[in-house]
């Protein structure tokens, strides 16, 4: 049974990684406000093309970065992604910087935020993000390919008290958050106390001063595919609330 398990679990964790730091832009011509868009762990930002192309039509300019997210901690990954891609906005005459972040994407922004006050910060959106840990890390560190998959960076995101993101401070800026609501990975959900996504509790993805919350009939993986992601995005960037 627990070689069963190893396997199953294996199937949803490896998985490629992007192996360099790139930002693509698009420009709307309509405004000078930018929405850089973060991806996960082992994610893409061509997950996001749906929403880049709602975002464009919406007068927004766009951002996208991809960044080897299992190479390094979270604190090399931000400083990198995220600080080159705002020095790269204000180059293209960014006056307002919103962020769009996915699972360990949104740890990105938050560490950076802590750390960096961004004098043309706007609204956050945080999709299926990872507030207080997930118990994936903890209880799965065992298993000989979870670190190596994972990455430095992966394995901060444990759910105990001494883990990296139990250390990160409540936002001081507006952010929504929009959790996915289902999981398809049942064995991965043993391990998760509560309702979950297959890769993080609903009540794990909520936050201290969040200025709204609202769930998405969706797993973990696709979340910012769906249309009803894409609109409740919009409707955050334009009014502070999904509702």
């Amino acid at each position: 049974m627990r070689h069963i398990i190893i396997i199953l679990i294996a199937v949803f964790f490896v998985d490629c990684s992007a192996g360099l730091y790139n930002y693509s832009f698009r420009r709307s011509d309509a405004s000078d406000e930018f929405v850089i868009i973060i991806h996960g762990l082992r994610g893409e930002s061509a997950d996001f093309l749906k929403l880049e192309e709602a975002l464009i039509a919406d007068g927004y300019n766009v951002c996208r970065v991809d960044y080897p997210s299992t190479k390094y901690t979270i604190q090399a990954l931000a400083d990198t992604a995220l600080g080159e891609a705002i020095r790269r906005c204000r180059e293209e005459g960014a006056d307002s910087l919103h962020f769009v972040a996915h699972s360990m994407g949104t740890i990105l922004v938050r560490y950076y935020l802590q750390e960096n006050r961004v004098k043309e910060l706007g609204s956050v959106v945080f999709l299926s993000p990872l507030n207080h840990g997930t118990e994936l890390v903890d209880r799965l560190a065992w298993l000989p390919f979870f670190s190596k998959y994972n990455g430095p960076g992966g394995m901060q995101l444990g759910a105990d008290e001494d883990d990296f993101v139990q250390s990160l401070q409540p936002p001081y800026y507006s952010v929504g958050v929009i959790m996915s609501a289902r999981s398809v990975n049942p064995i991965e959900s043993l391990f998760i106390p509560g309702k979950d996504d297959g890769r993080v509790s609903i009540e794990s993805a909520k936050l201290p001063g969040m200025k709204d919350f609202v769930l998405v009939n969706s797993n973990h993986h696709v979340v910012m595919k769906k249309e009803k992601t894409i609109r409740y995005v919009l409707r955050f960037l334009k009014t502070g609330s999904f509702h």
